[in-house]
């Protein structure tokens, strides 16, 4: 087939004399316009960018059509198209025509065209469409030139790439990548070399160590302590009830003033209470001298009971003991128990005789201070008497409170004067004193009266006070024989003997 004055561009070629290609042919020897080729033909290969073929070209279109046509035809051509290939590099653009997985090209600074390159191009022809002017005709069934001088034709070509295959070369560098794993691998998972071990040691020798002997058995349990009954302890005796506050004295032979203030004049001899209670104890030795004629005089005076914790202290003219010890030599002399008394002997303090019978120059005093739970205490004073020799005796003061049940030649201290008569307290504390016994305070009781003699402390007072002024108006003095008489006999058969 052939022809004049129309063109046909294929394959970037421009027929001369009306040359046409059937089934996919490319006129030879025309001039035809560019071409234009994106990516290059090589995918890794050499070049890059478009490629512009223009002027004459001899070339030839191969095909399944029809064959080659030569002529000298002149025409233009718009071109043949080729698609550039995806970009299947990683960072590749649109317009890379490389299609290496992995990368832009390596002229672009990528990796992926080192073991990458392109498959190939399928090419898709489209029919022929006529572009010039002359309006001629064409056979669609066919590349059939109808009309001469019909203008030009041209033919849209599509080139598409078939993607990117591995390069030959690159399978050998897979071994090589994996080499780190595997040595990582086979060094972890090997059998280690046994290390030759030393010869094992022998074996320590025995030294037999000898068997300690079993200790002795255990004694057997001391059987349990038997209790011991646990006395029981004391009741603590109550507070004192404290009373009234007041004093009593005794002097001469001897002659009283109890607590009530009532005068009582007691005359025989023995071991009398002075006060009874349950808590104080004050007891005086009454005996006569040589110049009493018969009559009696505080001989000493003892203090005991409870409220001494069961001590005792005894004081007469000459001497003094605490529990049977003496105590209290020389003028100035002190003695104490903490928490129950202080006694100290000096020459200070009120005379208690004051009828003038004393010489107040020659006065030696004992002083006792004795804790009994009041504000004040218990206070006894004892004036001794020993200018005399043969005619010692002690006048005392006692200075208390009252106590519960009191009573003896001090009265009962209840405010009543009247029942603190001699007779009264005689019959409440009975005739003989103090009972042998734990309640003398006294190593030895005193005989009341002597022979069979009457007790003259039974006179009644109104008979004893005339007694002794008709006995010292008719013998100077008050004798106990005629006091005896008076009180008894009668007042003639005393004045009359």
């Amino acid at each position: 087939m052939g022809a004049s004055g129309g063109a046909f561009a294929g394959g970037g070629g421009i027929p001369v004399g009306g040359s046409f290609a059937g089934g996919g042919g490319v006129p030879v020897g025309g001039v035809g316009g560019p071409m234009h080729v994106s990516g290059g033909g090589d995918c890794c290969g050499g070049g890059s960018g478009a490629v512009l073929a223009s002027g004459r070209h001899s070339g030839a279109l191969v095909g399944s059509g029809m064959g080659a046509g030569f002529g000298p035809g002149y025409g233009t051509g718009t071109g043949t198209t080729l698609q550039a290939n995806p970009g299947c590099g990683i960072g590749s653009g649109t317009s890379d025509t490389g299609c290496c997985v992995g990368g832009p090209e390596s002229a672009c600074g990528g990796v992926g065209s080192a073991c990458f390159e392109g498959a190939g191009n399928m090419v898709s022809t489209t029919d022929w469409t006529y572009v010039g002017e002359g309006r001629g005709d064409y056979n669609r069934a066919g590349y059939n030139y109808v009309g001469e001088g019909a203008g030009s034709f041209t033919k849209e070509t599509l080139s598409i790439p078939y993607g990117c295959r591995l390069r030959p070369c690159c399978l050998l560098l897979l071994p090589l990548l994996l080499l780190p794993f595997l040595l990582n691998y086979f060094l972890n998972n090997s059998t280690p070399t046994p290390m030759p071990t030393a010869p094992p040691a022998p074996p320590p020798m025995r030294i037999p160590v000898p068997i300690p002997a079993p200790p002795p058995p255990a004694p057997p349990p001391p059987p349990p302590p038997v209790p011991v009954p646990v006395p029981a302890a004391a009741p603590v005796p109550a507070p004192p009830a404290f009373g009234a506050f007041g004093t009593c004295i005794g002097w001469g032979d001897p002659h009283l003033r109890t607590f009530d203030g009532k005068r009582a004049d007691y005359y025989s001899s023995g071991d009398y209470y002075l006060v009874k209670s349950g808590s104080v104890s004050i007891q005086g030795q009454y005996l006569p001298t040589k110049f009493t004629n018969g009559l009696a005089v505080t001989k000493m005076v003892a203090i005991g009971g409870p409220v001494l914790k069961g001590n005792k202290l005894v004081i007469g003219p000459l001497a003094a003991t605490w529990n049977g010890a003496p105590i209290l030599g020389q003028l100035g002399s002190h003695f104490s128990q903490p928490g129950l008394l202080t006694v100290n002997y000096d020459t200070s303090g009120a005379l208690i005789d004051t009828t003038g019978g004393v010489d107040a120059s020659k006065k030696k005093i004992v002083h006792v201070k004795i804790s009994d739970g009041s504000p004040e205490g218990l206070s006894v004073q004892v004036n001794r008497w020993t200018a005399s020799p043969g005619n010692e005796y002690v006048n005392w003061k006692i200075d208390m409170h009252a106590r519960q049940d009191q009573d003896g030649h001090c009265g009962n201290f209840n405010g009543n004067a009247a029942d603190d008569d001699r007779l009264a307290v005689r019959q409440r504390v009975g005739t003989q004193g103090v009972p042998a016994g734990p309640e003398l305070l006294f190593g030895a009781k005193t005989p009341i009266t002597v022979a069979n003699r009457p007790d003259i402390n039974n006179c009644p007072q109104a008979t004893m006070t005339s007694a002794k002024a008709d006995c010292a108006a008719k013998y100077g003095s008050a004798k106990m024989s005629c006091l005896t008489d008076y009180c008894f006999a009668g007042k003639e058969v005393a004045l009359n003997k």
